[in-house]
């Protein structure tokens, strides 16, 4: 386990940092725990159980009703009173202005009923009025609300994953309060919205962002005030739906452009092009050209992920220790034929020399750019991946089949247990790239 395994006098120990995110519900700065052996296999294997454990008493530390409760402010308690006594919690402006007669008598009934039962309290009061004040958050406190409410989504993520996901969304808070002031989130109307719009729309003609960042940027706020509105039980003014309708720039279309399949034979297999690479960037193009797939994948293989002793060799693409995955149907088992198979026999027990995908992307695209590699300004390493599609889709393959190699979510109903190795085995034989003639190639 690279992240969270150490040895120590022969010993292996599980060993991790508690991450930011948790170290106002855990104090301690590590975890070490032994896990009794100095067989690393097994050791790994104890550490992935040891932390399936600890990621799981996080969890219930943050879904727990107990930290609810320590967090609770007045206005929440005003809220959860309101739901015991079946009504929901409105301003009373919204229930003098809205609220149909029957409702205004249902509650006027209940306070009486309290103070007839002896539990009338000014919290009674304040839920069945509408007399609480919500509580005034400004943009800048945002982050320390929704952050903590988002961890079960980077569960089994890894630092470097955790900080992806965290610096766009703490840049869009920066860039609205930079546009609109560092309002209370109970202020922000549809014309701050739209002058945020505006203010991405000046940068995309002007600095030539690209509107898809824009849109990023919008649905990420929109995410952030969602989750805000509901941890603390704030009923905003306006409808999220309705403050961020129709506000999206249009996007030209920008897929990347796909390489021929002869040109990656012909060029980047047959020839010399690659020799300024290092092994392990060269067998990230071998493995992507006949897998499709993405960089982030392959970087992530571990020795576990790897079966190349087996009938079909394959690889079993999954969560591990160096990461988690893109989306739940990004886990599958793709079979390794002509250049893919060369690539992974280059390093049976994964790649050590890159610690995440952005690494190895920039140099290698890097190398493409500077050796004149890439035969229009839309090619990149990414494009192999969609000539992997392409080639499958040239072949007549089934869409089913193509959607589960590259990792998509399946155009129609999923059934059983999918495509086993040895259906995709017949599709990929039909497109495999010819390995590059060496040594290696020779002896295997």
């Amino acid at each position: 386990m690279s992240d969270y395994l150490i040895e120590r006098n022969g010993h292996y120990y599980y060993f991790r940092r508690v991450p930011i995110h948790m170290a106002p519900y855990d104090k301690r700065k590590f975890i070490k725990i032994s896990l009794k052996t100095k067989d690393k296999n097994t050791a790994r294997r104890r550490a992935v159980i040891q932390n399936d454990a600890i990621e799981k008493f996080w969890r219930d530390i943050i879904n727990s009703p107990e930290l609810d409760t320590q967090k609770d402010d007045l206005y929440k308690e005003v809220v959860r009173t309101a739901r015991i006594h079946g009504f929901a919690y409105r301003d009373i402006n919204d229930i003098s202005s809205n609220a149909p007669v029957t409702e205004l008598i249902d509650r006027m009934l209940a306070l009486q009923s309290a103070q007839a039962n002896n539990s009338y309290t000014g919290t009674i009061k304040r839920a069945l009025t509408g007399t609480a004040e919500q509580p005034k958050i400004r943009l800048s406190q945002t982050w320390d609300i929704y952050r903590p409410k988002c961890a079960d989504r980077l569960l089994g993520k890894t630092e470097h994953q955790i900080r992806k996901w965290e610096n766009p969304r703490k840049n869009a808070i920066k860039n609205l309060i930079e546009v609109i002031g560092d309002k209370y989130i109970t202020d922000i109307t549809r014309k701050d919205i739209l002058a945020f719009q505006e203010w991405w729309l000046e940068r995309v003609i002007e600095e030539g962002k690209k509107p898809a960042s824009a849109n990023k940027n919008l649905t990420q706020i929109k995410d952030i005030l969602d989750k805000v509105f509901v941890a603390m039980d704030i009923d905003p003014e306006v409808d999220i739906d309705v403050l961020f309708a129709k506000i999206k720039l249009k996007v030209i279309d920008e897929s990347r452009l796909s390489y021929e399949a002869d040109y990656v034979q012909n060029v980047f297999l047959n020839s010399n092009a690659l020799n300024g690479l290092n092994d392990e960037a060269k067998a990230i193009i071998y493995m992507m050209a006949d897998t499709g797939a993405r960089v982030s994948e392959i970087t992530g293989l571990m020795t576990d992920d790897i079966y190349l002793d087996t009938k079909i060799p394959y690889i079993h693409i999954r969560s591990n220790e160096k990461g988690g995955l893109k989306t739940s149907q990004s886990e599958r088992q793709i079979p390794l034929v002509g250049v893919a198979l060369y690539g992974a026999r280059m390093f049976p027990n994964g790649l050590s020399r890159y610690t995440n995908a952005d690494t190895a992307s920039t140099l290698i695209n890097k190398y493409l750019r500077t050796h004149n590699l890439n035969p229009t300004d839309g090619n990149s390493l990414y494009s192999l991946r969609h000539t992997f599609k392409d080639r499958l889709r040239d072949v007549q393959a089934p869409e089913e089949v193509i959607d589960n190699l590259m990792g998509h979510k399946s155009r129609g109903p999923k059934y059983g247990r999918g495509h086993i190795l040895e259906t995709k085995l017949e599709w990929l034989n039909k497109i495999a790239f010819i390995p590059p003639k060496t040594h290696l190639n020779k002896k295997s």
